[in-house]
């Protein structure tokens, strides 16, 4: 009898483990998350998160291996959040043109601050130390949501389709990725070209995003 009753509740006890499981990966997510929304990547330790999480260091480790494998799934949810904007806008905003677009694109970032912080730092840093399960998962993830997006984009700009519209939304993290050191150098660089024209390489972020969108499209239009 007993061993039948041992047999019956063991689903059960798995269920509440691996609730158990899914709660304090929860609570780890959003305890970086908050952390990383008031400081960088560089500056966030994993001692701070454990304690924000309220369970021990080791726990921490046995749930996310290293600190680039935890910063890339919040990393991961905060893409998620944006292209739900990017739905929004591309559903509620009649008509949608190249100008309308590379200003929301813009002025979208300003509602994402932790996402455009960690954007720069996905392929030099976070992806070249997760593990391999959470890369691809994150290369899942994000083909899931930009697929799920280029219906709505191809339907804003008929000159794109599935091929032509996929290959914009890369240009355009390319270009949020590649233009972001010259829109906010380090401290070093910033005293480097103060004299003699040398601040020429410092741009205004978000002008040269905006206005580089808004020639990307113009010239997918003409393509």
């Amino acid at each position: 009898m007993s061993r039948v009753l041992v047999a019956e509740r063991s689903p059960k006890k798995r269920a509440v483990l691996e609730k158990d499981k899914l709660s304090k990966r929860t609570t780890i997510l959003q305890s970086a998350a908050f952390l990383l929304q008031k400081k960088d990547w560089a500056e966030l330790s994993m001692d701070e998160v454990a304690k924000r999480a309220k369970i021990a260091k080791g726990t921490l480790y046995l749930y996310f291996p290293t600190k680039e494998d935890l910063c890339l799934r919040v990393h991961n949810a905060d893409y998620e959040a944006w292209f739900l904007d990017m739905e929004k806008f591309l559903t509620e905003t009649k008509p949608v043109d190249a100008d309308v677009f590379s200003k929301w694109f813009v002025d979208s970032m300003d509602g994402h601050v932790r996402f455009l912080k960690l954007l720069p730092i996905v392929p030099t840093i976070l992806e070249k130390n997760a593990s391999v399960e959470t890369i691809r998962e994150f290369k899942l993830s994000l083909k899931g949501q930009i697929f799920r997006i280029l219906p709505l984009l191809c339907q804003a700009f008929p000159f794109l389709n599935e091929k032509s519209g996929f290959l914009f939304l890369m240009q355009c993290h390319a270009l949020a990725v590649g233009s972001w050191s010259h829109g906010f150098p380090s401290n070093q660089v910033r005293e480097a070209v103060k004299e003699d024209g040398l601040d020429i390489f410092v741009l205004d972020y978000k002008s040269f995003l905006r206005t580089s969108i808004l020639t990307l499209l113009n010239g997918h239009k003409t393509v």
